[in-house]
């Protein structure tokens, strides 16, 4: 009896952990929709509502979300050929990208002319990226102003 116990709390565990990255993927949309829009984000207030609000906005019945979580791996074996456009939001801690969309960047720069980066940081810093990139500031006051200007240059991609 206390072997299927150990066993119960391992496969338990494994399905914990290893759904975390499943868990952190949300779909909004048709999934048949002729455009497929990859949003990459990290969890924070601000970012969560921009993200929100760029759902809203892009939802068009045409378009298939997916949303990910790029700090918990949510980048990770995204291919941007797969997508009509890429979005990735990141803090900009002390004015450097993120080591892990930096890295998924550096593995797909042959091919990421979809690609649109978003790092809340001074308005002046220029991110050390070869994608089409946006700087603001995290002010919910911005947010509507800042997601008309993403969802244009997501929706120059189509």
């Amino acid at each position: 009896m206390t072997k299927f116990k150990v066993v119960g709390v391992f496969l338990l565990l494994l399905l914990v952990i290893g759904g975390t990255a499943f868990a952190d993927t949300k779909y909004y949309g048709n999934e048949s929709a002729s455009r497929k829009i990859l949003l990459a984000s990290e969890s924070t207030r601000y970012k969560n509502r921009m993200i929100k609000e760029l759902i809203e906005k892009l939802d068009d019945g045409d378009t298939y979300i997916i949303e990910v979580d790029h700090q918990r791996g949510g980048l990770d074996g995204m291919d941007p050929r797969d997508y009509t456009a890429v979005f990735i939001s990141n803090s900009g801690a002390q004015a450097r990208v993120r080591p892990a969309v930096m890295q998924w960047l550096n593995s797909v720069r042959d091919y990421d002319d979809n690609v649109v980066v978003h790092t809340t940081q001074i308005t002046d810093w220029d991110p050390p990226v070869e994608v089409d990139s946006i700087t603001s500031a995290s002010k919910n006051s911005n947010i509507d102003d800042l997601t008309d200007d993403v969802v244009r240059r997501l929706r120059a991609f189509y």
